[in-house]
């Protein structure tokens, strides 16, 4: 759906990505494969060494909120990002999916045998022809640039809000799988290592041309959450 998208790398900004995943179906109401996700986001923010400001998990769908410093980053995009966390994303829980339906002691709740059959590529699909079976997600992803405090402001936002619009929640802290609590509770917000995340946000505030030091959203910050 996304594919032909233009992808901006320029250190200037900060990537708002949109990302749904294969057919719409709702995969991410089941929170263990929420779960799978936000390890994969956390184990690839380390790994490949990109920030994350803010995330929703939406049961269809996923929002992000990411950076990194060009200058330290030299061969890092946004693509390479995508790829590998949507990719081991798929692969853990498709696994997970045909181990359980195969394993006669551990079957599949009927919910999860609709999950599996929802993944299964359609015989008109190219992916046939690579011998790919089952898909997650949907090719492709939406990618907006970020140059201003008040589009980062609003991004965030509309990040914090998409479960109270989707009607999944009352309110953004009701909802468990979005950055939202970081932002509203100081001791959550300062869990992140003071010395090096401190000196990644400075670097976004320059970015974002709003001076030095930490963004200030009400009592909170834009933080470094991963």
């Amino acid at each position: 759906m996304y594919k032909s998208l233009p992808k901006f790398d320029d250190n200037s900004y900060i990537h708002f990505i949109t990302t749904n995943t294969y057919r719409n179906y709702p995969y991410f109401q089941d929170e263990e494969f929420s779960q799978i996700l936000l390890e994969e986001l956390r184990f690839y923010s380390g790994k490949l060494g990109f920030t994350l400001i803010g995330y929703v998990i939406m049961p269809s769908h996923l929002h992000l909120l990411l950076w990194w410093d060009k200058d330290e980053q030299t061969m890092l995009n946004i693509s390479t990002i995508m790829q590998r966390v949507k990719g081991a994303t798929a692969r853990r829980i498709i696994a997970l999916l045909r181990g359980r339906s195969e394993h006669p002691l551990r079957p599949l709740s009927q919910s999860r045998e609709q999950m599996l059959s929802a993944t299964q590529e359609s015989v008109e699909s190219n992916a046939h022809k690579r011998n790919i079976k089952h898909r997650l997600w949907q090719r492709g992803f939406y990618d907006f640039n970020i140059y201003s405090e008040e589009t980062l402001f609003q991004k965030l936002d509309y990040i914090h809000n998409n479960p109270v619009r989707a009607g999944l929640a009352a309110s953004p802290g009701d909802y468990k799988w979005s950055s939202y609590p970081l932002y509203t509770s100081r001791r959550n917000i300062w869990w992140l290592k003071q010395g090096q995340r401190q000196g990644k946000m400075s670097k976004i505030s320059k970015v974002l041309a709003i001076g030095s030091g930490p963004i200030v959203i009400g009592q909170a910050a834009v933080c470094a959450i991963m």
